[in-house]
């Protein structure tokens, strides 16, 4: 080739950084949790849901996030079909699943059919859990900086 086509050279060096960490989250939490890969990715779309009005937001809470059992006015829930749609999964496999991860003890249903996470983030298994996700980030950084890219906290915050 006379002139090979270029790509920037961070792409490469954050693309194998990135799949790296989603690879080691997602091994975090089969281990933690002993579920198939779709159940975690359902599970994880229902806890962001639930966490998100307490932590994101001009009207989050954030005095309360230290609370084991936030008031459940603060807390999200999802649909069925919010998740399926969330995911690209289909509604019957995310209907399945959440009706086992229901019956597991780790999602609970409301009146209106929403779901949100069981209230366990006092245990501390998945305060170990969460810490061991923050090092996978830790991890992705140091990976980053080691093929020559700058770090996540390096770059100007793009919104």
């Amino acid at each position: 080739m006379d002139d090979p086509k270029r790509i920037p050279r961070d792409t490469r060096p954050r693309a194998y950084a990135g799949v790296e960490l989603l690879l080691d989250l997602m091994h975090l939490l089969r281990e933690a949790t002993g579920l198939d890969h779709e159940s975690i990715v359902i599970a994880c779309t229902v806890n962001e849901a639930a966490m998100r009005p307490l932590l994101v937001g001009p009207n989050a809470p954030l005095d309360m996030i230290d609370l084991a059992e936030p008031p459940d006015e603060y807390r999200g829930s999802i649909s069925r079909a919010a998740v399926a749609d969330k995911t690209g999964l289909p509604r019957e496999t995310v209907r399945r699943k959440i009706n086992n991860l229901i019956a597991a003890g780790m999602l609970t249903e409301g009146r209106n059919g929403e779901v949100r996470p069981i209230r366990d983030l006092g245990d501390p298994r998945w305060q170990k859990l969460a810490d061991d996700g923050f090092a996978a980030v830790q991890r992705f950084d140091r990976r980053l900086r080691s093929l020559g890219c700058k770090g996540i906290c390096d770059e100007p915050q793009k919104t």
